[in-house]
């Protein structure tokens, strides 16, 4: 610091070099900024992908459980003999329940029973053979 001939006050000397470092700072930090973006970018990606991946499983899994269901309402035809829903003994039409709906098929000659769940589009089909119920 030099003292101000007039004033009496100090004075800062410039550094010429100091000007040149502004600039570099500025691109450090937006490259650091950049960096982030991307980071934050590809992390919001991958929890998204995972949040898809829950929501179809859980619709697979509520699917599976509604097949189930179908089959269960088949038995109980089947083990009272009596067609609650006219659709035929073992037969059952769609049913809505919950989220989805499920129905289930009967064939006398093959002894099967089908059940079929469906949830947001997302289907399945259980199929058991009997001997006797």
């Amino acid at each position: 610091m030099i003292p101000c001939p007039r004033s009496g006050e100090s004075m800062r000397i410039r550094n010429p070099a100091s000007g040149r470092n502004k600039g570099s700072i500025l691109f450090t930090v937006i490259l650091v900024l950049v960096f982030l973006a991307v980071l934050g970018m590809n992390l919001i990606s991958f929890l998204f992908s995972r949040m898809t991946v829950s929501i179809l499983e859980l619709d697979r899994l509520k699917s599976l459980y509604l097949a189930e269901a179908g089959i269960a309402k088949s038995i109980g035809e089947l083990k009272s003999d009596i067609d609650y829903d006219g659709g035929g003994l073992g037969n059952i039409p769609k049913t809505k329940l919950g989220d989805g709906e499920f129905w289930a098929r009967h064939n006398f000659q093959t002894s099967t029973i089908t059940g079929i769940g469906e949830v947001n589009k997302v289907k399945r089909v259980i199929q058991i053979k009997y001997s006797t119920l």
